[in-house]
């Protein structure tokens, strides 16, 4: 599953760049961009999902707070920044709140194996 996942990211990426591409003059670019960067954020946190079961733990939580937390601070930056009459995109806000996840499964040790009833 997690595969395709992370296959469903590259078709976002590549439909980004392209309608990017094809829609240079236009404002509708701006929605293929978006797309691009909704890969983007999905690539770091397939990255964090992958590192996480590798130290035992599972896929789909980390995958999600790498994923969904990161995106709702960059909506609540954007949303911030206009109100204050300034224009932006939150990006930056959303990549740069993911690092602390990838980080954090990267430094966390292995997860304890669980104990079984004989």
């Amino acid at each position: 599953m997690e595969s395709r996942v992370f296959l469903l990211f590259v078709g976002l990426l590549i439909i980004g760049v392209a309608g990017y591409l094809a829609f240079l003059g236009l404002w509708v670019r701006y929605v293929f961009a978006h797309l691009g960067g909704l890969a983007i954020q999905g690539f770091l946190a397939c990255w964090a999902g992958v590192v996480a079961r590798k130290k035992g733990y599972g896929f789909w939580w980390p995958f999600v707070q790498a994923f969904v937390a990161p995106i709702v601070l960059g909506v609540v930056a954007v949303l911030a920044v206009q109100l204050l009459g300034g224009h932006g995109c939150g990006a930056i806000v959303s990549l740069v709140a993911v690092v602390p996840v990838i980080v954090f499964y990267y430094l966390a040790g292995q997860k304890a194996a669980r104990a079984t009833w004989p």
